[in-house]
């Protein structure tokens, strides 16, 4: 081999050992765990997208196998649902976001999500609670400081085949972005057997009452005062202490109760994915001993009916 074959060769392995090492970076995780700073890249990372929702699952493992992983569950408009921390190293202990108000330990900012790119990023500070049991309900817990950054370039698209109910409003005071929803019906309740919850990541929570399923209601608008039992809307605030059970424990004791008067219009009634979906808008005034605390204009809904 002559010199500048030799050249040559060693221009081109040169080229390849930097191709090697300038692996692209497609998802990252900067995080502050207490005082401990980590990086995690590509492999150590997964996430997807499905119906409202976005995921991202990150595992540390350190030299003697003893590490953590965390998980991220936001919506797609940046509502927080959870943050969970499992760390192995330390005697395997559980940690989350607070039950009902996610965001009064924890902030999430800058959030960007671009469903065509398939691109997720966001900021979190704050802190999680260790979890607790039916009868730690009132003790609290001890609590782990995290902060850091995420940036994921290729969440991968999974099929929605349900729906999730929504129900969205912004004032000058109060934003309402739903993270949770479930349904009730309860025959004891003659007058309004139908509920329909809507929990938010900063502690509110919405409840349609309803003396229908809401798909057979008439499309219209419906009123209600402050004395109405039937068809209203009530507003109430989580009030109880942070905690994290992960089977979210709802008492009474633990919300604040206003009083309210407004009206919803049900605009559509609709199939989506072999569910029954009920759309429209609600204005809500809402009162604590007389004092209006907020004036809610054409917030949206979308609620899946019972079968």
């Amino acid at each position: 081999m002559n010199v500048a074959s030799i050249l040559l060769f060693l221009v081109l392995y040169s080229c390849d050992k930097d191709d090697i090492k300038a692996e692209a970076i497609n998802k990252s995780l900067d995080i502050t765990i207490d005082n401990e700073n980590l990086k995690l890249t590509n492999s150590s990372i997964s996430s997807n997208e499905s119906c409202n929702g976005v995921f991202a699952s990150c595992k540390y493992d350190s030299s003697n196998n003893l590490g953590f992983r965390i998980e991220f569950r936001l919506t797609k408009n940046g509502a927080l649902k959870n943050i969970t921390l499992y760390d192995y190293r330390n005697e395997n202990m559980h940690f989350e976001t607070a039950d009902f108000n996610p965001k009064g330990l924890m902030t999430i900012t800058n959030f960007e999500y671009d469903q065509t790119k398939n691109y997720l990023h966001f900021n979190f500070k704050g802190e999680l609670l260790e979890q607790s049991y039916s009868d730690e309900l009132d003790v609290d817990k001890k609590r782990k400081h995290i902060e850091g950054t995420i940036t994921i370039q290729d969440v991968r698209n999974t099929e929605c085949t349900s729906f999730i109910s929504d129900l969205n409003f912004e004032t000058n005071n109060l934003k309402f972005s739903t993270n949770l929803s479930y349904s009730s019906f309860d025959s004891v309740l003659k007058k309004a057997p139908y509920q329909f919850y809507f929990y938010s990541d900063n502690g509110n929570c919405t409840i349609f009452k309803s003396n229908k399923n809401l798909w057979n209601l008439d499309i219209g608008t419906y009123t209600f005062n402050k004395n109405s039992i039937e068809n209203r809307i009530d507003l109430e605030q989580y009030i109880g202490i942070f905690r994290a059970t992960q089977l979210l424990w709802v008492r009474p004791i633990d919300w604040k109760k206003f009083q309210t008067t407004g009206s919803y219009t049900i605009k559509e009634h609709t199939i989506i994915n072999g569910e029954k979906v009920t759309k429209g808008e609600m204005n809500l005034q809402v009162y604590d001993n007389g004092v209006l605390l907020h004036n809610i204009n054409n917030g949206k809904f979308e609620v899946i009916g019972f079968k």
